[in-house]
């Protein structure tokens, strides 16, 4: 697989009348094509921000984002799952998945029968005509997903998509979101504060550090291929994952106790 997205020397600062503050610095990674990979951090380090650069949302004060060989900004080839699920209620399940396709005028009979087939693939095929509150919290994530998926997007980032579910909840849609992106071949990036959410998922955890943010140190779990999330947190190796990642973020609590004291 090759590399599909590439940071090189990126940092970022947000200016005020009084003061500037650098948010990330010299940020520096790749993610293959397929991979899924991790953004984990101390709270308030940066790892939206980070996010919303990808997306295009905000562009950084200086390096290069490219995505396949390209400058990232503009390009209609990510798609972003943010924390809520942001079903229309006035809209019916397949009104709600092909509103992307609406905003790009992208709508047409193939695309909406293509939206048709993934609910039908991943089980909502029943659901096309109800409303969002007539979901489980686990199905509404599905269809949030799969609405941008439809837009056939080659970077699909995802918010703490999973931030608002009771735990138990939060575990199902967890395999369900990373058999889906694994089914369709899809390359992700997750933002998380869950470090057990994060070991069960990721090809690869990239950790960052306290503001301003920098690439801390990059785990690459070595799971059995094919495991589900739910598989993994079962594993004999998970404790073992947990405890290294555990540690490189409670090094980083350490550095700013002692710069306060």
């Amino acid at each position: 697989m090759h590399n599909l997205l590439k940071l090189n020397d990126v940092s970022l600062s947000y200016h005020s009348p009084e003061s500037e503050t650098l948010a990330l610095k010299n940020i520096g990674f790749e993610v293959r094509e397929e991979e899924f990979v991790v953004i984990v951090g101390p709270s308030g380090c940066g790892k939206t921000t980070l996010l919303s650069l990808l997306a295009g949302l905000i562009e950084p004060s200086s390096g290069v984002i490219e995505l396949d060989g390209k400058p990232i900004a503009g390009s209609k080839q990510v798609g972003l799952m943010p924390q809520r699920d942001q079903l229309f209620e006035w809209r019916s399940i397949l009104k709600n998945v092909t509103l992307g396709l609406e905003i790009q005028r992208s709508k047409s009979p193939e695309t909406v029968e293509k939206a048709r087939a993934l609910l039908r693939k991943y089980g909502l095929g029943d659901c096309l005509n109800k409303r969002p509150s007539e979901l489980s919290g686990g199905m509404r994530q599905r269809a949030a997903l799969i609405r941008t998926l439809v837009t056939s997007p080659r970077l699909l980032l995802l918010d703490e998509p999973f931030s608002a579910l009771d735990f138990q909840t939060r575990l199902t849609v967890c395999d369900d979101v990373y058999r889906i992106i694994k089914e369709e071949k899809k390359t992700a990036m997750l933002v998380t504060h869950d470090l057990s959410e994060a070991i069960s998922m990721a090809d690869k955890i990239i950790v960052l550090s306290e503001r301003p943010a920098v690439v801390k140190t990059v785990l690459t779990p070595q799971f059995s291929p094919g495991q589900s999330p739910l598989a993994r947190r079962e594993s004999p190796l998970f404790a073992k994952y947990f405890k290294q990642l555990w540690k490189e973020l409670e090094v980083t609590d350490d550095n700013r106790t002692s710069e306060l004291l």
